[in-house]
């Protein structure tokens, strides 16, 4: 008859259960670097982007307010109409081209 707790029986198990030795896979490890390396990049380039939209849509903000500003300007009233946004439309749809350009131009 054996001891609950035989540490020959426990050997003998540990010996008979033991998955066989092997090399390391390689191919993986490999590509899990791969898979890390790309994931750090595409972190550096989504900050970025974010960084750079966000610096973009505070100057277009910025330029916005400056032609809301100058189209409710005395000096320039006749040139902005009477909704004052009579020379907002054509600034701003230059800002916008410029802005896809610049989009573009990065791609």
């Amino acid at each position: 008859m054996t001891v609950p707790h035989d540490p020959g029986i426990d050997a003998m198990l540990a010996d008979l259960l033991a998955p066989p030795p092997r090399g390391g896979d390689r191919g993986f490890a490999a590509s899990v670097e791969r898979a890390i390396d790309a994931r750090v990049a595409y972190a550096s380039a989504r900050r970025r982007f974010w960084r750079s939209f966000a610096f973009e849509a505070l100057a277009i903000g910025a330029l916005l307010a400056a032609i809301w500003f100058l189209s409710s300007a005395p000096l320039l009233a006749p040139l902005a109409g009477a909704s004052h946004w009579g020379l907002a439309p054509p600034l701003l749809l230059i800002l916008l081209l410029w802005f896809g350009t610049q989009r573009w131009r990065q791609a």
